[in-house]
């Protein structure tokens, strides 16, 4: 052990060496971290970046060793520890930020083609797709791609059978998804055993016959679903029907897919909540919800002119605003009965925008005017419960239970009307993350059995039991959003843009979701509130683009080999002007006895997916320690397997394979976040509970990037395509995969005086300091060359347009991480060591691959435990092995036994 602690501060990879390959179960590519310490490194180990710079014209001739200690002092360490080199260290594919170049250097040339490619790029690569039979991965993502013949050798892999659902992730080079309407037919044609709908693996036979893909019984056919067969049994109409072309395909179904039977379909109603209690108006957050409110119904009208809206405001009081288009000006209702909420007014509640414009811009004015002018009636109490009550009243009645979608900003801790909690403190001893209000509890599922959605916009800064108000948010699948010491100046444009992004990505409500696979597997669980993560089918009740659904699957049988595995989501729904449609995605896999093939054809970023959505569901008793020690030992064992079941190295290695190289680094990034922090201070403050929610809700790429941020450099020297697009639709952005290009999360690889873009999936960084060269400030961001670096401002948080090379880089940078994680705008806020505030607290939530404040290892040190655990089980030959596999009972099929 000695040996390997004092060649830590060696570590490298060794590429050169491969496993032998032969024409059938060839071994997958592996990663190698030599422990060795006869191996100094790689013969370019110091070419680094020391080299670049001194032709770089943005880096000053006397670039500063990293000395200031904002940047680069090492925690002092024990004897064998990492230390801080003099260069950056040798970074390979098997480190997160070269993985994702190479990934995006490799699909700049290429398109995906779903029939023929298996495993998809990385999450965090922009490519083109063609859907021929199968979905586009981003809709629907498989955690392998070789799936297990039966238990025994699932349990020997230790990897989760799942999926990753996104039915309305954004397709390149265009999202237009085929429609085929049924309803004269009387519905799509499907399976009369398991229900499948009609895909491109269905079976036709000359007798006028369908064979399930699924199950494999024959449906007999309409009579205007008949088709005359070729002789290889090929449907002369093949090339005119999309379903049995395309993966994904949307059928407009009859009425008896209406969520009311006998009712039509209305279309989406929307309610704008705004907190006008006496901290919103303070902190000014009120004006920022009414802007925003303002911003949304504009493009309501615009874009989605067949839904209605309803304004309602609420501090002590609950406040109606009659929206007639007959009115000149807005009629306000004040209700202060708040144990028995109910409505003063039906019509004129609920309006189309474009039909009482005028009167929407009086009543948004007249909220204004009170917020700044009439302070003095000001309440600090708000009703937040109540108002919520009422919101879904206000929906219920007027869609008549078909639901619809609120929208609501809060600034402080309910103390007024229903789910009143103004008694509740925040506790330190409190060890549980699940909502223990029954109030709200309740209100959550009477939501959604309306079909009733909830986004909160909250801007407190004090404790908020944020467990508690937002629990009606979780259990509707909804999206919350924390701004913690809001101002105006600072955050109403992200504010804004948040609440706008929450309607103009809403597709769809009133949503049901199925997943079907091949027999021999089995839904185990949907990782859902709606459904306490069991397997019974989620309901959705409102649908946006960024709407992801993590699903596990069980053994109950073996799975043919000769056969592929089939699986089909879908999701029933109701669009936004009314119409009812059911959305198909269909995936297929192989299965595979040979474990070898098993581990080469392993989704990464599904798997990494499922393990963190897995352990989300085991927090509530808040034991961070214990959670974390779970992680490690799973990690540890699928590594095990590998090295046990697969690899043949010799001892001295740790040996990860292709499909899982950055694996660890996932993980370890997860153990470090502000979620699961050590219950010290709170088990459900604001950030941790807020925390929490990303996790719930982000989307993969949104993921990939909060666990392992990217960081590009701006003061390298740049390649004439770096950063540009490589494509004219503008997706497809180039970057050189070299060493100096692919940064890694720790201190020690930011360079004295260098420039940063760094993105966490919802927010961008440009980091800087005062020794970063004047000319690159004064070309990206039109900094005069004698201002200082505390003295430059990131005005509404974007960069300026210039028409400078690295303002367009940078510009090309910002579109890019936009269009994967599917936003219109993503803030951009500056970084400064000793002048920001947050400088600190951002930093050490960014650098995942440092040591933590809880004394989580840094990612070296990581390798190096992980390595040893490895060996030790190795040693006691403490592995699975098929051959001794036993078949387990329901629950322990499950991934993890947390």
């Amino acid at each position: 052990m000695q040996g390997i602690d004092h060649s830590l501060s060696n570590l490298s990879l060794d590429q050169l060496q491969t496993a032998p390959v032969t024409k059938k179960g060839r071994r997958p590519n592996r990663a190698y971290h030599t422990f060795d310490t006869s191996h100094h490194g790689s013969p370019n180990s110091n070419a680094g970046r020391a080299d670049v710079q001194s032709v770089d014209p943005y880096m000053k001739s006397s670039v500063s060793q990293l000395s200031n200690s904002n940047l680069a002092t090492p925690t002092p360490a024990a004897s064998g520890q990492f230390s801080v080199r003099d260069s950056p260290t040798l970074v390979t594919s098997h480190y997160v930020p070269k993985q994702r170049l190479d990934s995006q250097e490799s699909f700049i040339t290429r398109t995906f083609v779903t029939s023929q490619d298996s495993v998809p790029p990385c999450a965090t690569t922009p490519f083109y797709c063609v859907d021929q039979n199968s979905s586009d991965p981003r809709k629907i993502g498989l955690t392998m791609y070789n799936i297990p013949k039966n238990e025994q050798i699932r349990s020997a892999v230790k990897l989760p059978v799942g999926a990753v659902i996104q039915p309305f992730a954004k397709s390149s080079p265009n999202d237009d998804v085929p429609q085929v309407s049924t309803a004269i037919s009387g519905g799509p044609l499907r399976c009369r055993r398991c229900k499948a709908y009609v895909n491109p693996s269905f079976s036709f036979t000359f007798d006028s016959r369908a064979v399930c893909n699924f199950c494999k019984v024959s449906t007999q056919l309409d009579e205007n679903y008949c088709a005359p067969l070729n002789p290889n049994g090929v449907r002369s109409d093949l090339y005119e029907r999309p379903e049995l072309m395309k993966g994904t395909v949307d059928f407009l179904v009859p009425e008896v897919y209406n969520s009311t039977p006998g009712k039509d379909n209305v279309p989406l109603h929307y309610v704008f909540l705004i907190d006008i209690s006496t901290i919103s108006n303070e902190n000014r957050s009120s004006l920022a919800m009414v802007e925003g409110v303002r911003t949304c119904i504009e493009h309501i009208s615009a874009k989605q002119p067949k839904c209605k809206i309803a304004i309602m405001a609420f501090d002590k009081q609950l406040r109606f605003f009659n929206l007639r288009k007959e009115l000149n000006q807005a009629q306000e209702y004040i209700i202060t009965d708040l144990q028995d909420v109910f409505l003063p007014l039906y019509n004129g509640l609920f309006v189309r925008p474009e039909d009482s414009m005028h009167v929407i811009q009086d009543t948004l004015s007249k909220i204004t005017a009170y917020i700044e002018d009439s302070k003095f009636s000001h309440r600090f109490e708000a009703c937040y419960g109540s108002a919520l009550q009422a919101a879904k009243l206000a929906i219920d009645t007027v869609t008549e239970g078909q639901g619809g979608k609120i929208l609501a900003s809060l600034s402080t801790k309910p103390a007024h009307g229903i789910g009143n909690l103004r008694l509740r403190n925040e506790d330190a001893l409190k060890k549980t993350l699940k909502c223990e209000n029954n109030t709200y509890i309740k209100l959550g599922e009477d939501l959604l059995k309306s079909n009733v959605s909830l986004d909160l916009f909250c801007t407190g800064s004090a404790f908020m039991d944020l467990v508690s108000v937002a629990q009606p948010v979780k259990a509707t699948s909804g999206f919350l959003k924390y701004y913690p010491n809001f101002q105006l100046e600072r955050d109403e444009f992200s504010f804004v843009n948040d609440i706008l992004h929450s309607v103009a990505n809403t597709v769809g409500y009133n949503a049901q979701l199925k997943v079907r696979c091949s027999s021999g597997l089995s839904i185990f669980n949907y990782y859902s509130e709606s459904v306490d993560n069991t397997d019974r089918e989620p309901k959705i009740p409102v649908l946006h683009g960024d709407t992801t659904l993590n699903v596990l699957f069980k053994f109950d049988g073996q799975l043919a080999s000769s056969a592929d595995v089939h699986f089909q989501c879908a999701v029933l729904y109701t669009d936004l002007n009314g119409v009812r449609k059911v959305r198909i995605l269909n995936a297929a896999a192989a299965a595979s006895e040979d474990i070898h093939e098993v581990f080469k054809f392993v989704n990464q970023d599904a798997v990494v997916s499922i393990m963190v959505h897995d352990m989300l569901t085991t927090l509530a008793d808040c034991d961070f320690t214990q959670k974390r020690n779970t992680i490690d030992q799973k990690v540890v064992d699928i590594l095990t397997q590998y090295r046990g079941l697969v690899s043949g190295s010799s001892s001295s290695q740790l040996v990860l394979p292709e499909s899982l190289k950055t694996l660890a680094a996932y993980m370890l990034s997860f153990e470090k976040s502000e979620l699961m922090k050590n219950n010290n201070k709170s088990a459900n403050g604001n950030s941790r509970v807020y925390d929490l929610f990303q996790w719930h809700t982000s989307h993969l790429p949104q993921m990939l990037y909060k666990l392992y941020p990217q960081i590009l450099p701006l003061h390298e020297l740049l390649q004439e395509t770096d950063f540009t697009f490589y494509d004219e639709n503008e997706i497809l952005l180039q970057a050189t995969a070299s060493e100096t290009m692919s940064v890694r999360t720790a201190r020690r690889e930011l360079i004295d005086g260098g420039c940063y873009l760094i993105f966490d999936g919802t927010t961008a960084f440009l980091w800087f300091n005062e020794n970063t060269n004047s000319n690159l400030l004064e070309d990206l961001l039109n900094a005069d060359v004698s201002t200082k670096h505390h003295e430059i401002n990131l005005f509404g948080n974007t960069l300026p347009i210039l028409d400078t090379i690295i303002n367009v880089k940078a510009r090309n940078v910002l579109q890019n991480w936009r269009q994967i994680v599917g936003r219109s705008y993503v803030p951009l806020i500056s970084l400064r060591p000793h002048v920001d505030g947050y400088y600190a607290h951002t930093m050490a939530s960014l650098l995942c691959e440092d040591k933590s404040i809880e004394m989580i290892e840094n990612f070296d040190n990581y390798l190096v435990s992980l390595h040893k655990r490895i060996q030790e089980k190795l040693k006691k030959d403490d592995f699975t092995k098929p051959p001794h596999a036993k078949d387990h009972d329901n629950l322990s099929q499950k991934f993890i036994q947390f």
